[in-house]
This record gives structure tokens, C-alpha cells and sequence, in this order.
């Protein structure tokens, strides 16, 4: 169970450091700019991918919890 735990936690904390990434591309006027419309659209696709996986992982722990 701690084990899980722990995986969970490592998990959740990569997710939050690639949507702090994209997240910092996307609030970047130049890229956002200069960028295709198809590469910024994926960098939103990503960046709700991250935060869906966030919500799951969070999710996980509290039920891990009871």
C-alpha cells in the first residue's frame, strides 16, 4: 500500500511538472504568436491531458485513503 502510494505520488508530481511546462509555452505571447495554430492546439491538448491525469492520480490517493 505504501509502495502504491509512493508511485502515485511520483506520478502526479511528473504530470504537474509537464503541465507546469506546457502551461508556460502556452502563457508565452511569442510562441503562441509564432506557433502553428496545430502545434498550439496539441500544446492544449497535452495540457488537458496532464490535468485530467492529475485529477486521476489525486483521485487514486483518496481512495487509497479510506
Amino acid at each position: 500500500l505504501a509502495a502504491e502510494r509512493e508511485r502515485i505520488a511520483k506520478e502526479k508530481e511528473k504530470a504537474e511538472n509537464g503541465l507546469r511546462i506546457v502551461e508556460q509555452k502556452l502563457s508565452n505571447e511569442k510562441f503562441v504568436s509564432k506557433a502553428p495554430e496545430a502545434v498550439v492546439n496539441a500544446e492544449k491538448e497535452k495540457a488537458a491531458k496532464y490535468r485530467e491525469l492529475i485529477a486521476k492520480l489525486e483521485e487514486s490517493a483518496r481512495a487509497m485513503e479510506l
